[in-house]
């Protein structure tokens, strides 16, 4: 965010102070009370005490004191694009879709717990939505250069929860922090999720 010029970002503590505030006891207290010049919003965006206030009130209470902008919906397949809808796709890893969204693959930070080669372990990093168990299609980028893989989870073992990566080539990883791209979607059914860990060795081959 700050890349994109913001100077100061406010984190409200969603307590239940902030959820019994009226709608006007919002506006007073934070927008006006930030010195808010321009607000900008989705046209769904509910505020006060149990979302009584909406883009229209936003904008007639606000009239005074600040210019208002809304949204506009945008869907993609008659179905609105929302952060609900992203986390979704991640949850059931159908990261295939997410592009038409997001105009990206989903990306996780990772940190390398094996030795460098060409099958590594790797433990997602906590601060990111985690995919479900299954085999995909990654990508990485290290020192400039941009490997394909595939990625697996761990059921059993020392490194419960952690991932096996294999790549066609051995890489520097060792200890390194790691951008994922996921681009493929999971195996989820149980029977092919069975195939799969009794064929992983012969698919890595393979790749």
């Amino acid at each position: 965010m700050q890349d994109l010029g913001v100077e100061t970002l406010i984190v409200v503590n969603f307590d239940s102070a902030f959820a019994h505030l009226s709608p006007s006891g919002f506006i007073e207290d934070y927008l006006c009370g930030f010195k808010c010049k321009h607000a900008v919003a989705g046209f769904d965006f509910r505020y006060g005490h149990k979302g009584e206030g909406n883009m229209e009130t936003l904008k007639i209470e606000g009239k005074r004191f600040f210019e208002v902008t809304e949204m506009k919906k945008f869907e993609i397949d008659h179905e609105k694009v929302s952060s609900t809808k992203l986390r979704n796709l991640i949850t059931e890893g159908r990261f295939a879709y997410i592009p038409a969204y997001l105009g990206s693959y989903f990306e996780s930070q990772g940190i390398i717990n094996s030795k460098d080669s060409q099958h590594v372990i790797v433990t997602l990093s906590g601060a990111f939505l985690t995919p479900p168990p299954g085999v995909y299609l990654i990508e990485i980028q290290t020192e400039g250069n941009v490997h394909e893989g595939i990625a697996h989870q761990i059921m059993d073992g020392s490194f419960q929860g952690s991932w096996h990566l294999h790549f066609n080539e051995s890489l520097p990883l060792k200890g390194k922090k790691i951008h994922i791209k996921w681009k493929s979607e999971s195996i989820k059914k149980s029977k092919q999720m069975k195939d799969m860990r009794a064929k992983s060795i012969a698919k890595v081959q393979a790749f």
